[in-house]
């Protein structure tokens, strides 16, 4: 499996890569198409209802939850209601390591970091802990001196608060989770190029027909929707970030026609391609 096509963007900075994401932003819609990274991704429902898929199964979050998505877990959302808000704060395990280890990081902290080790779904069950967390989406808000380090400090008090409450949990990946990132890296590499069952099928090593049937069975949808509305998302990013034609950007993420794919991004975003663009750049 090509592990460079795992969600790799870089969120802070190298010295802070811990971030917060206020969503939807913009006019970009309410939803994340499956991906997965090797960072821990709290997701805190604040307004309207959300659909997660995670690891294959499909939950529906309300507001008030707020869930831990542990690294390597594949997961994807959208939002179910017109009014659908939430926060997202993703970390890396690795940066609340300490050089000189103790008990408690060999005991804890270390089997977090390497991945045997993970957060309870749904951090809305341990009350001190869910507290703990609103303190550090409020440092990420308002940034006042020195919040990074209280960053730091507050997420290993969480960490003690769930080993206090017995929550973490042994991580133990589902089986299809590797046919399902090959199938994600195979779209990321190829999603601009005449795309078909066969030629991922053959790819990932499963045949045609089982490929359609395991598509729907983890993935909720045909594999003609979800090529669609990734392409889509690509083209998103062109439209607000280059000067390159609607035909152009079409033909370049995978569209036969410029027509074809006005009417897709139409049925999918609601608006057309130029609609979004003009939105995007009043922003």
């Amino acid at each position: 499996m090509n592990d460079q096509m795992r969600e790799s963007r870089l969120r802070g900075s190298n010295a802070f890569p811990f971030v917060l994401y206020e969503m939807p932003y913009g006019e970009q819609p309410l939803a994340a198409a499956l991906h997965w990274q090797e960072d821990v991704e709290i997701l805190i429902v604040n307004a309207g209802a959300l659909e997660l898929n995670l690891d294959g199964t499909l939950m529906t979050l309300q507001t008030g939850d707020v869930v831990c998505i542990n690294p390597g877990q594949l997961h994807g959302f959208r939002g179910l209601t017109f009014d659908a808000q939430c926060d997202i704060f993703i970390f890396p395990l690795q940066h609340l390591l300490f050089l000189q280890e103790d008990h408690d990081q060999l005991r804890f902290l270390r089997p977090l970091a390497e991945g045997q080790l993970g957060f309870p779904l749904f951090l809305s069950a341990y009350p001190k802990a869910q507290q703990v967390l609103f303190q550090i989406t409020e440092l990420q808000k308002k940034k006042p001196l020195a919040y990074e380090l209280s960053t730091k400090a507050f997420l290993v008090q969480l960490i003690v608060l769930l080993v206090q409450s017995d929550a973490l949990i042994p991580l133990r990946p589902a089986k299809h989770n590797d046919i399902c990132k090959e199938i994600l890296t195979y779209i990321r590499l190829h999603f601009a190029e005449k795309l078909t069952v066969p030629d991922i099928a053959s790819a990932v090593g499963i045949s045609p027909t089982y490929f359609s049937t395991f598509f729907r069975r983890h993935f909720f949808q045909l594999f003609s929707d979800y090529l669609c509305r990734y392409r889509i998302e690509q083209a998103c990013g062109m439209l607000a970030g280059s000067s390159m034609s609607i035909t152009d950007i079409a033909l370049a993420t995978g569209f036969c026609s410029g027509s074809h794919f006005i009417r897709q991004f139409r049925t999918v975003m609601g608006i057309t391609p130029l609609a979004y663009r003009q939105a995007m750049e009043t922003l």
